[in-house]
């Protein structure tokens, strides 16, 4: 999948729009604050997401484990595996805002990936059903939720 919110967006660049009364370890700050490519900086959505950490001079990995490459079999597959790992990103882009509030790029970047996330949530329930009870699909009748299979029983 194209991310054109991740390719367009080097939000390293403008430090002036960092909260210097942060909690954050030293170490981490400077990370951030020195990484000026947005593509040097962050992984794709997908490898932030099999790692646990979209960000890469935070993530460290545990002993000699390699990541585990995600088989997909089929279409719902792909697209359950893209609402996730956008979800993920937006997830870890509120994390660094709970840090950074005033960070417009970081902020806009979060939006993009929200828009992308509910897009691929829509594709998904449109043609699989329902991943959450809050879901639009559920104003119908007869009540989705029951009537369609749930995820994990595909």
């Amino acid at each position: 999948m194209n991310y054109d919110a991740f390719e367009e967006l080097d939000y390293f660049t403008n430090i002036s729009n960092l909260d210097s009364n942060n909690y954050m370890d030293n170490t981490v700050n400077n990370n951030l604050i020195n990484n000026q490519n947005v593509n040097s900086s962050l992984f794709t959505p997908y490898e932030g997401y099999i790692k646990g950490n979209l960000f890469k001079n935070l993530y460290n990995s545990y002993k000699n484990y390699k990541p585990f490459n995600i088989k997909i079999n089929n279409e719902q597959d792909e697209l359950l595996l893209n609402v996730n790992e956008l979800s993920f990103a937006r997830h870890e882009l509120n994390l660094l805002l709970d840090n950074y509030p005033n960070n417009m790029n970081v902020l806009n970047m979060y939006n993009r990936y929200l828009k992308m996330e509910d897009e691929a949530r829509k594709n998904y329930e449109r043609r699989f059903g329902p991943l959450e009870v809050t879901s639009d699909k559920q104003t119908n009748t007869p009540f989705a939720w029951v009537k369609d299979k749930w995820p994990w029983e595909m």
